[in-house]
């Protein structure tokens, strides 16, 4: 699944099987989930700060198997040069990016849903420290959903906020919604350790920047299989009918099966 150039739509094209260079993995993917970030790759967001290949196949997360290993693994497969994405069959990622085993009990398309939605949450969430109460503003997100069931796995009192819902005082705010100054600034005056994903603050405590790891993906699995994560699968869709994939947008995580 690819897009011809910036802005165009995404068409299913064949390309040539990607080869693995020297520290790199091939993998044939199981499984790729969809981000708003992928929109925005294809809509031209890193055009001036990145090369890209054309066609331009998004996709940053998946769940696959290593050629020539056998092994199950999920991740993020961002790389460069950008367009070589995990909307596709296969897939080359460099060894070091966040990559971590596929346990064998665990459906491909939920791992593929995981890493950079649920990263973000975890990071954001280990980001709150000992505040014992946390309003999350866009809890009905990808990333919202996520960070409410890690907030209080954690044992932290949850406030969850949909937009236009009134807000009240809590020991931190994890804000995914708010895109400028005016409105990330009425919504922290509610709580005195305040975290933002989309506007960028004077206040750089305040800006989010995903560090991604081995780590918190193991974190991840491990808190699906105690049961205290369920990732919301709201589409399922097969690769050869995934060219509207980026139409709509609602909760839960769209994922396409190989």
């Amino acid at each position: 699944m690819a897009a011809a150039e910036f802005g165009a739509e995404l068409e299913l094209v064949e390309v040539p099987e990607p080869v693995a260079g020297p520290d790199e993995l091939k993998v044939r993917l199981l499984a790729a989930s969809v981000n708003p970030f992928d929109r925005k790759v294809v809509n031209g967001m890193l055009r001036d700060s990145a090369p890209h290949q054309f066609p331009l196949v998004p996709g940053t997360d998946g769940a696959g198997v290593v050629e020539g290993s056998g092994e199950r693994i999920f991740g993020t497969f961002f790389r460069r040069p950008v367009g070589g994405g995990t909307y596709a069959e296969y897939v080359t990622v460099p060894a070091t990016n966040p990559l971590a085993p596929l346990p064998e009990d665990m459906d491909p398309a939920v791992a593929a849903a995981l890493p950079t939605a649920g990263m973000t949450a975890l990071q954001l969430v280990e980001s709150l420290g000992a505040a014992r109460s946390v309003l999350i503003v866009g809890a009905s997100g990808g990333v919202g959903s996520f960070a409410v069931q890690i907030a209080r796995a954690a044992g932290k009192r949850v406030i969850p906020v949909g937009r236009g819902d009134s807000l009240v005082e809590a020991d931190a705010l994890i804000d995914l919604v708010s895109a400028d100054r005016s409105s990330f600034e009425a919504n922290a005056r509610y709580a005195p350790l305040a975290f933002n994903t989309n506007y960028v603050s004077s206040d750089p405590a305040q800006n989010f920047g995903l560090k991604g790891s081995r780590e918190a993906l193991v974190r991840l699995t491990s808190l699906v299989q105690a049961g205290d994560l369920e990732v919301p699968i709201s589409r399922r869709l097969p690769l050869r009918g995934a060219v509207d994939v980026f139409a709509g947008h609602g909760p839960g995580k769209t994922v396409i099966v190989m």
